[in-house]
C-alpha cells in the first residue's frame, strides 16, 4: 500500500510539472542496443530523463508532455529497429525486480533475431 502512494504521489509530483513518464519493454540482445537506443532517444523533444536496461529490456523515459508523446516516442524506438510495448509503472518494477534478482540469461526469448 505505501508503495502504491509513493507511486501515485511521485506519478503526480511529474504531471504537475508539465511531465509525463512512460516505460516500454523492449526486445534489446546487448549493451550495444542500450547504447543506441540511450544516444538516439536522449535527443528527442522533450526527453528529460532516460533509463535503457537491456539486460531486463525496459525503457524509461521522462518527458515533457507539451513536447512529446508515449505514442511518437515508441515511434521512436521502433524506427531504431525495436519494440517499443508500452507497460505500466508497476509492470517495469516488477521486471527490474526479477531480472536483479534473476540475472540475465542470453537464451531467453527476447534475445532471439528480431523480425
Amino acid at each position: 500500500m505505501i508503495l502504491m502512494i509513493g507511486a501515485f504521489s511521485s506519478q503526480s509530483f511529474a504531471q504537475k510539472k508539465g511531465k509525463s513518464e512512460v516505460y516500454f519493454k523492449s526486445n534489446m540482445d546487448c549493451a550495444k542496443c542500450e547504447t543506441t537506443l540511450n544516444e538516439y532517444l536522449k535527443f528527442e523533444k522533450g526527453v528529460k530523463d532516460l533509463k535503457i536496461d537491456h539486460a531486463s529490456n525496459t525503457i524509461y523515459v521522462e518527458y515533457k508532455s507539451k513536447k512529446n508523446s508515449d505514442a511518437e516516442l515508441a515511434k521512436a524506438i521502433e524506427k531504431k529497429g525495436y519494440k517499443a510495448e508500452k507497460i505500466s509503472e508497476e509492470e517495469y518494477q516488477e521486471i527490474v525486480a526479477h531480472t536483479k534478482k534473476q540475472g540475465h540469461a542470453h537464451g531467453v526469448e527476447v534475445h532471439k533475431e528480431r523480425e
